[in-house]
């Protein structure tokens, strides 16, 4: 790390000293803020006995030393123009969870959880911080000082420590001179990675009232002044803030952002499903109405067809019944003379034998009067 950086992060750490003494040195006086970050406001800091983190990963994220760490530099002078070009230059990144208690023993739980944190200058950063501030740090800057940061392989990538998928430490390979498209793992870090896992992923104290002068001048103060605030929108590694409101000295806890979130979104969910709920009543409504009104659109045909038979039934018999009376009429106006043209048609038609007596009976006749018979 160069000189100009370690003066600029002293500077940095005094100039939020003197900021929180003029934003909450009296006692007396209201602060008039409303909602905070506790891990933006930092005044839960300044009333801790024992502060302790730990290290939840590697994070690939925006860093705000561009120069010192092979970004493009401020004033565009290779051609870029835009400022988002230069202003989102990424590294990795540690990112650790910060825990605070009244007590003198360092816990790290829900209960104490302040906020997470991610620093802005790489690894570097983090092993110098360290090295510097605790005297017992397993890690310091003499042991990442090696390391590359954005700088030209042999093989003809640009090499630069990066963060796997799991969140370790490694080497990448980037195919552009600011390391920002990253083409693959050159080497694992297994020592560096080794020291995280045995120190750091667990509770480890940074801060002790009964052994640090002040918090500003701590490992505490120091990280967290130099880191920015994470959630889980930001990485997955980091962990949800919770927020504060002020009124003197007196911190009180409210409902988070997101639980407010989490209540809204229970509310839409009720009034989706009750919506979802009418619809499908709508929908059973619907359909039993039609399949009634099929029923009895059914019914009233079935009554239209026996109606029209019974109708054509009687039309039927009214018309046989028409036809015996004009029969029965036509055989009583009848003369006698046709009824007996008829009475003779039908000696005629009734065959041989009929007439045959007829013969006979003429035949006998005609003898008769030959012989000169007479009958009274």
């Amino acid at each position: 790390m160069s000189a100009g950086r370690r003066i600029r992060l002293a500077g940095t750490i005094a100039a939020s000293k003197l900021a929180m003494a003029a934003a909450w040195g009296s006692s007396s006086s209201s602060s008039g803020k409303e909602l905070y970050y506790p891990n933006e406001q930092l005044t839960w800091m300044y009333d801790s006995t024992t502060i302790a983190m730990k290290v939840e990963g590697c994070v690939w994220s925006t860093t705000d030393d561009n120069e010192d760490v092979g970004c493009m530099a401020d004033a565009s002078g290779d051609g870029t123009t835009y400022w988002y070009q230069m202003a989102m230059c990424r590294r990795a990144q540690v990112a650790y969870s910060v825990y605070a208690t009244d007590s003198s023993s360092a816990t790290c739980t829900s209960s104490s959880f302040k906020g997470s944190y991610v620093t802005q200058d790489g690894l570097a950063e983090f092993a110098y911080l360290m090295g510097t501030y605790d005297q017992y740090s397993p890690i310091s800057e003499t042991i990442v000082g090696s390391l590359p940061m954005c700088e030209k392989g042999s093989n003809g990538y640009y090499l630069s420590v990066g963060c796997s998928s799991d969140g370790t430490f490694t080497i990448d390979e980037f195919s552009d001179q600011y390391c920002l498209q990253r083409s693959g793992t050159y080497a694992y870090l297994s020592d560096i990675n080794k020291i995280f896992a045995n120190n750091f992923h667990s509770c480890y104290k940074i801060y002790s009232s009964a052994t640090d002068a002040s918090v500003t001048y701590s490992t505490a103060g120091a990280l967290v002044t130099g880191s920015k605030s994470c959630t889980a929108l930001d990485s997955t590694l980091c962990q949800s803030t919770e927020r504060i409101t002020l009124t003197g000295k007196s911190i009180g806890t409210l409902s988070s952002a997101g639980h407010t979130f989490a209540n809204f979104d229970i509310a839409n969910r009720a009034k989706y499903l009750f919506g979802s709920l009418c619809l499908i009543g709508s929908l059973f409504m619907f359909l039993g109405i039609l399949f009634t009104n099929r029923r009895k659109r059914r019914a009233m045909m079935q009554r239209k067809m026996r109606a029209s038979r019974s109708r054509r039934s009687s039309s039927k018999r009214s018309t046989s019944r028409g036809a015996v009376e004009s029969s029965s009429r036509r055989s009583k106006s009848r003369t006698p003379a046709e009824s007996s043209r008829s009475r003779s048609k039908s000696r005629h038609s009734s065959g041989r034998p009929s007439s045959e007596k007829e013969k006979s009976r003429s035949s006998s006749k005609k003898k008769i009067d030959d012989e000169g018979g007479v009958f009274a």
